[in-house]
């Protein structure tokens, strides 16, 4: 095996359970592996120093959220390409190439990431084209509930690009964002705009990064032909306080730096589903207490992120 002279950062929160074949693939294709882990409960850390004594461990004491574990990792990297890997994806070693060397033979390519294979087998719809106030309205109050292939009808152009590029057996397309559960960056891009931006303590940062990339200049480019599976829940909590608040925090800070005519609309959405979330969480309660319980807290949590945020109040430390 001819080593790729690329570096692979995974952040790890309690990923005990998938880290072990993540790392593998990773070691098996040849990568420098660094993990950042963000205060696991469980025996992550132990399991990656005992069975993976040839990757980089930074164990953190509190959780620093996932941009600024990425960017410690970061620090130091002498490699001309940085992979940023879930601890719930496999990455193969046919693909992980590939994406190297795309970056290394299109020089105005500064993101690539392969298809992305969800555990039921299914093609994840992982390029997006930028957020907009009309597909908040459509994920927040359609999501699970409206299949693939109905939002692809009734979405805009860009919108239908992005699903037939994630559907499709094409070549490699320029799109708007990735999902960051499996992304090659160039270093140097990643260099000039400062790591990931650890205002977004978890979920976001991806696009944000591909926004700051195309912004100066760089193509976001996703390769179909590849593919690595990402199961989903590797890095994370099945309870809602932790993650709900965060992901809608992220939402809202999204929008007051960059789509700042329509913040106010979108903290409207956040608040009205958050209102929604409490009053199924009630009708719920009876049936299942613990879990309806969780997601009313969560909700609760997600009304008050909308109640108080402002542009000044979200970008503060």
């Amino acid at each position: 095996m001819t080593p790729l002279g690329a570096t692979a950062i995974v952040v790890t929160h309690n990923s005990e359970k998938r880290i072990g074949e993540s790392l593998a693939a990773l070691c098996r294709a040849g990568l420098t592996v660094r993990v950042v882990d963000n205060a696991s409960r469980d025996r992550t850390v132990a399991l990656v120093t005992k069975d993976f004594p040839s990757v980089e461990m930074i164990a953190n004491q509190v959780n620093v959220g996932f941009a600024a574990a990425v960017n410690q990792a970061l620090h130091g990297v002498d490699s001309d390409i940085t992979l940023l890997v879930n601890p719930d994806c496999v990455l193969p070693e046919t693909t992980a190439r590939e994406l190297v060397n795309v970056l290394r033979q299109r020089p105005e390519v500064g993101i690539v990431g392969p298809r992305l294979i969800g555990a039921d087998g299914r093609v994840a719809i992982s390029a997006h084209p930028f957020e907009s106030l009309a597909s908040v309205v459509a994920s927040r109050f359609g999501g699970n509930l409206a299949p693939v292939a109905l939002r692809r009808m009734l979405s805009g152009n860009r919108r239908r690009r992005a699903y037939d590029a994630c559907r499709g057996s094409g070549t490699a397309v320029s799109v708007d964002w990735l999902s960051g559960a499996c992304l090659a960056v160039r270093t140097c891009l990643m260099t000039d705009i400062g790591g990931l931006n650890e205002k977004y303590f978890l979920y976001y940062e991806d696009e944000e990064l591909c926004l700051q990339a195309r912004r100066r200049g760089k193509e976001v480019v996703y390769v179909p032909t590849v593919e690595a599976t990402h199961s989903g829940g590797g890095s994370s909590t099945e309870d809602p306080t932790q993650t709900w608040p965060h992901l809608y925090r992220s939402m809202l800070l999204f929008f007051a730096r960059h789509r700042r005519s329509t913040f106010q609309p979108v903290r409207v959405v956040v608040l009205l589903r958050a209102l929604i979330g409490i009053g199924l969480a009630g009708v719920r309660l009876p049936m299942r207490p613990q879990t309806a319980a969780a997601r009313a807290r969560a909700w609760t949590e997600v009304t008050r992120i909308a109640l108080t945020a402002t542009r000044k109040r979200l970008e503060a430390p």
